[in-house]
């Protein structure tokens, strides 16, 4: 399947990229192709609020090897994980809304629709899109991602007790 328009942005696809179909288990696919399950809707893990605690730890694995990277100064390590983690981000801010991404391209425009999002989240992500190796960058992603499993739990837990999480 070639790469829809929408997800054409210099930091995850190219014009003409292809995504390659993945037997792993949810949601390891993620780790090789950057919004796998939003491309293929192969699962739809948006439509569950659980299925973001597996993003959560994926995103603590990429965490550990970030520090180490930046402990070694090494930022051109670094820049992959930090993309990849990146796309957890979206992917958590997204699904947390109940919604798949649909377009990285405009995403500060997805971004300004989502209704649960951690405080200035656009102005934060603009930093880490333009300078994606940087160690305040890592620094700015590790806050919003912390901000994000705070409204996961507050959302799960609302959701438990009936009341309306999104």
């Amino acid at each position: 399947m070639q790469v829809p328009n929408e997800f054409v942005h210099p930091l995850f696809f190219r014009a003409g990229d292809n995504v390659p179909t993945s037997d792993a288990p949810f949601p390891e696919a993620m780790k090789h192709v950057y919004f796998y399950y939003d491309l293929t809707g192969i699962q739809a893990p948006w439509a569950e609020i659980e299925s973001l605690a597996a993003v959560f730890t994926l995103w603590h694995e990429e965490r550990d090897r970030l520090e180490s990277c930046f402990a070694k100064r090494d930022r051109a390590s670094a820049r992959e994980p930090m993309i990849r983690g990146l796309s957890y981000l979206l992917v958590c801010l997204h699904w947390l809304n109940g919604k798949r991404v649909a377009n990285v391209r405009e995403w500060e425009k997805e971004m300004d629709a989502l209704a649960l999002k951690p405080v200035n989240a656009i102005e934060r992500l603009q930093f880490i899109f333009a300078r994606p190796d940087l160690y305040h960058s890592f620094i700015q992603l590790n806050e919003l991602f912390h901000e994000t499993e705070k409204l996961y739990y507050k959302t799960l837990a609302a959701s438990k007790k009936g009341m309306s999480p999104r």
